[in-house]
């Protein structure tokens, strides 16, 4: 099976790869790389566009609770209704997803969240929000699963790890997005900030049409086949660091304006717009791994070293008495370098995946994966700082560190024994 996972590799992605699975001579640039980039800057645009989505239901909390009357759990299901979904959906989504076009898969996932959206600026209860909600994450989804299939397609060979690197940036972009958005959209209210968002997706979902051709997309039609990528140890073992990844991404970003304003003392504002810089700065990394994947930098280099990095930078970020530029530096330092990982997971994909036809089972895999860190990671953090302190929560992400370090070894081993 090491084999299956690590050395089949279809000729569909072959290419130049810098993460030490496989490499091919480069070739120079032509006018026909030149209209693949403009056709993966849009495909990246589509899922920045999606992912400001789970940016803004974040944002309009006190908006939600004031205006519909809901409680804080409603309105937390209103935030996480995304994550539920692609924690329990993602994988067996993938597996079915790569039997229809990706062109026609992203235009449809757009247009869910673009009337997801609008529909969800009409609603007068908790319960009916949620269900358009769950529109908008079934379009997510959508996105999210066929975006790096058909950038992987349209990529020119010595490309394709940077383009699919440069994928990661839509999400943690997106979010960041529309945090700082945020507070100009919901002056005229949270429903002008659903209404802006599904106008912005559904335009979208028009552009996409325009400007991306329909590429040759290896398909696969039966869906028992995607059991082959539970049965490979290289897409388990990235799933689990792509897990551990969002973990440590929620638990920091999602608790980092709590430990600004309860231990550090900074007003509510500012602790907002330092948490937002971070998350940009999470995005910078992403952008960064397609640079250092180019040059040729391995796989479990990168996520050996960002979290040795990020478990050492846990100890200033929660130390008493730390000055919050301090805070905000180690806590920008730790998002920027752990940013690296889901840049090169998404690179990694087709080069993992047991057969072409079942890198979309091996991204839904991967998105499952992510979800349920994600789901776990505020939660974990929050728990272990209400009984223990925020002195203890060195202890989680010294922890995510070794666990990280320890997949990044294992798959140095796997690919030195292929």
């Amino acid at each position: 099976m090491l084999a299956n996972s690590l050395t089949r590799r279809p000729q569909h992605y072959a290419g130049r790869c810098g993460n030490g699975f496989f490499t091919l001579p480069s070739t120079g640039f032509s006018l026909a790389a030149a209209v693949s980039w403009r056709q993966i800057a849009t495909l990246i645009l589509a899922g920045v566009v999606a992912a400001l989505q789970v940016g803004k239901a974040a944002v309009a909390v006190p908006l939600l609770q004031a205006d519909l009357g809901i409680s804080l759990l409603t309105a937390s299901l209103v935030v996480s209704v995304y994550g539920l979904l692609g924690a329990v959906a993602g994988f067996p989504a993938g597996a079915t997803a790569t039997r229809f076009s990706a062109r026609a898969t992203i235009i449809a996932g757009l247009v869910a969240v673009g009337l997801g959206s609008l529909a969800g600026a009409m609603v007068t209860t908790g319960a009916a929000l949620i269900a358009t909600r769950i529109v908008e994450g079934c379009g997510l989804l959508a996105v999210a699963l066929a975006a790096p299939r058909l950038i992987g397609a349209l990529a020119p060979p010595r490309d394709r790890d940077t383009a699919l690197a440069f994928w990661g940036v839509h999400l943690p972009a997106g979010t960041a997005a529309m945090m700082l958005a945020a507070p100009l959209l919901t002056a005229f209210g949270w429903r002008s900030l659903w209404l802006t968002n599904g106008g912005i997706a559904l335009l979208y979902a028009l552009v996409v049409a325009w400007l991306i051709v329909p590429a040759d997309e290896p398909r696969s039609a039966a869906r028992a086949d995607a059991a082959d990528v539970l049965r490979s140890p290289g897409p388990v073992l990235i799933a689990i660091a792509f897990a551990t990844y969002t973990l440590h991404f929620t638990a920091l970003a999602g608790l980092l304006p709590a430990l600004l304003v309860e231990r550090v003392g900074l007003p509510v504002a500012t602790a907002g717009l330092i948490s937002a810089a971070t998350v940009l700065a999470n995005a910078c990394g992403n952008l960064a791994a397609g640079l250092l994947l180019r040059r040729g930098v391995p796989l479990w280099a990168i996520i050996a070293g960002a979290f040795a990095c990020a478990g050492v930078a846990s100890l200033g970020i929660f130390s008493r008495g730390m000055p919050a530029i301090t805070v905000a530096i180690l806590a920008a330092a730790s998002l920027a370098v752990t940013g690296l990982v889901p840049a090169s997971v998404f690179a990694a994909a087709p080069m993992v995946a047991p057969t072409a036809a079942l890198l979309g089972a091996t991204l839904g895999l991967f998105v499952q994966s992510s979800n349920l860190g994600s789901l776990i990671g505020t939660a974990l953090l929050g728990g272990l700082v209400e009984r223990f302190g925020w002195s203890a929560a060195p202890l989680l992400f010294g922890a995510i560190a070794l666990i990280e370090i320890a997949i990044a070894l294992k798959l140095r081993a796997l690919i030195r024994a292929r």
